[in-house]
C-alpha cells in the first residue's frame, strides 16, 4: 500500500471518530440538565411541603383558637342565663310586693294618725318643758299627715322623728329661758333634769319652784335650793365643767 493510501485511510478513521464523539457530549449535557432539573424540582417540592406544613400548623392554631372562643361564649351564655333567671325572680318578687303596697298604705294612714295622737297625749301628760315647741311639732306632723302631696314614706319619717326627739328629752340637762308659769310678762330660767324634774328660777333668784307631775302644779322651793340650782344652770349652759349637780326630785313622782 502506498503512502498516499495510508494517509487517506487515517483521514477517514479520524473523521469517523469525530462523527461518533459529538453525540456523546450532547448526551452528557442532557443528563446533567436533567439532573439539575430534577434537583430543582425536588427543592421546589420540599418548599411546597414545608409551606403546606406551615399552613396546616396555622390552621390548627386557628381551629384551637376558635374552639376556645366557642367555650368562652358558651360560658358567657350560661352566666347570662343565670343572671336572667335571677332578674326574673327579682321582678316576680317586686311585682308581688307592689301588689301589697296599696294594702300597706291603707293600713299606714290610720296607724300614723294614732301615733301622732299618742305623741300629743304623751306631751300633755309629761312635764311641761318647752311645751309650745313640742305641741307645734305635733301640729306640723298632723298637717303633713293630712297632705296628700306628701308621700307615705315622708309622713312616716316625720312621725318617727317626732318620737325620736321626745326620747332625747329624757336624757341630759337642759336650761332655757321662758315665760313665768303664772306671770307671763316675766322671764325666768327653766332647768330640766331629763324627765326627772323641772324647775324654774327667777332672774333675781328670789323665787324657785319645781313642777309636781302628780298635782300638775308648781311647788315653791327654798331660797337655799336656788344656790344649788345656779350651778346646775351654769353646767347646762356650758358655763361650767360637767359635774354632779343637785336635782330636786319629787318623791313618789
Amino acid at each position: 500500500m502506498s503512502n498516499f493510501s495510508i494517509a487517506k485511510h487515517l483521514l477517514l478513521a479520524g473523521a469517523a471518530a469525530m462523527a461518533f464523539a459529538v453525540p456523546a457530549h450532547a448526551q452528557l449535557d442532557t443528563a446533567l440538565n436533567t439532573a439539575k432539573a430534577s434537583t430543582a424540582a425536588s427543592a421546589a417540592s420540599q418548599q411546597r411541603v414545608e409551606r403546606d406544613d406551615d399552613d396546616a400548623d396555622q390552621m390548627i392554631r386557628e381551629y384551637r383558637a376558635v374552639l376556645q372562643q366557642k367555650d368562652n361564649i358558651a360560658l358567657f351564655v350560661d352566666q347570662q342565663d343565670i343572671y336572667l333567671q335571677s332578674q326574673t325572680a327579682e321582678i316576680e318578687s317586686l311585682n308581688k310586693q307592689l301588689g301589697t303596697v296599696e294594702q300597706i298604705k291603707q293600713g299606714m294612714v290610720p296607724m300614723m294618725l294614732k301615733m301622732a295622737a299618742a305623741l300629743e297625749d304623751s306631751i300633755k301628760a309629761d312635764l311641761p318643758f318647752r311645751l309650745n315647741e313640742r305641741l307645734e311639732r305635733v301640729e306640723r306632723i298632723q298637717t303633713v299627715l293630712g297632705d296628700p302631696e306628701v308621700s307615705p314614706a315622708e309622713q312616716y319619717r316625720q312621725v318617727l322623728n317626732g318620737f325620736k326627739i321626745e326620747v332625747t328629752y329624757g336624757q341630759g340637762l337642759d336650761a332655757y329661758e321662758g315665760a313665768h308659769p303664772t306671770r307671763p310678762g316675766n322671764i325666768v330660767n327653766f332647768l330640766r333634769f331629763g324627765r326627772t324634774a323641772l324647775v324654774y328660777v327667777t332672774k333675781d333668784e328670789s323665787e324657785v319652784a319645781r313642777y309636781n307631775l302628780e298635782s300638775n302644779s308648781w311647788e315653791p322651793m327654798s331660797s337655799g335650793e336656788a344656790l344649788a340650782l345656779r350651778q346646775a344652770v351654769r353646767v347646762a349652759n356650758g358655763e361650767a365643767a360637767p359635774d354632779m349637780v343637785y336635782a330636786p326630785v319629787v318623791v313618789g313622782q
